[in-house]
């Protein structure tokens, strides 16, 4: 033992080489010698138990001792450092997790506030679009009116009373006017007593000495067209009743006729 080897490894020696040069070993048969290093093996197997402890050296017992002593300070570690860590991960998370959700709801918040305030932005933007329209109409009527007016008030015009073509019609029936400019050119007519709906239209038509040109439709609760040019050599004004916005040829049903114009300036 003093020359470094183990109290084993004159076992292992007598397995190789010398064990041949026993007396009787080469001449056994392989059983033979596998039960015979069992019984070696058990025998120096209990071979400890038999023989006094050896206080090992102290390099070994110091080795021995870091061996064992590290894992039990790095498991100490270990128990040492999980609970003080708990103590102050959980309370982080739970502080996080409640940081998180009030800003996500402040989020929420400032998002629907927003959300209302498109949606009212969006209704006022409608209505002012509507009045602008509505305005703009009326700006576009008004000046229409005006120029209408000063049509039927000018110097030169002439007027065709436009009467019903039936005469079962009474004095309260239907009943239109048609202002021509001194330029023969300009005209604005106006109807009243008709009855309106969605597939009735009222078309007016100029009669000439090579038949009749289409001037265009009535429109509006009012009944009224007006147009910067006419046909010359005027001879009658016809306005019919159709079924369809603009056809080729009137109906024969014409509601309203006029042949007689008479200057009023």
């Amino acid at each position: 033992m003093n020359d470094g080897k183990s109290d084993f490894d004159w076992l292992a020696e007598l397995r190789g080489s010398e064990r041949d040069e026993v007396d009787g070993w080469s001449a056994l048969s392989n059983v033979e010698r596998a039960e015979i290093e069992r019984f070696d093996a058990e025998v120096f197997g209990l071979l400890p138990y038999a023989l006094d402890p050896v206080e090992p050296s102290p390099r070994v017992k110091e080795e021995l001792m870091q061996r064992v002593a590290v894992p039990e300070i790095q498991s100490v570690h270990e128990r040492r450092r999980g609970p003080v860590a708990s103590r102050w991960l959980m309370p982080l998370a739970a502080g996080l997790t409640v940081l998180a959700i009030g800003m996500a709801a402040m989020q929420f918040g400032t998002v629907r506030r927003q959300r209302l305030e498109i949606a009212h932005l969006e209704t006022e933007v409608a209505l002012l679009s509507a009045d602008a329209a509505a305005l703009a109409d009326a700006e576009t009527g008004l000046a229409v009116a005006h120029q209408n007016l000063q049509l039927v008030s000018s110097r030169g015009v002439e007027v065709c009373a436009l009467r019903p073509t039936t005469a079962t019609q009474s004095n309260e029936g239907p009943y239109g006017l048609l202002f021509v400019a001194a330029d023969h050119q300009h005209w604005y007519v106006k109807v009243a007593g008709l009855e309106t709906g969605p597939d009735r239209y009222y078309r007016v038509w100029f009669e000439t000495a090579d038949g009749l040109v289409a001037a265009g439709n009535l429109i509006g609760q009012e009944l009224e067209f007006a147009s910067p040019t006419m046909p010359d050599g005027l001879l009658a004004v016809h306005v019919s009743l159709e079924t369809e916005p603009a056809p080729s040829r009137p109906s024969d049903e014409i509601v309203l006729y006029g042949d007689e114009m008479v200057r009023v300036l």
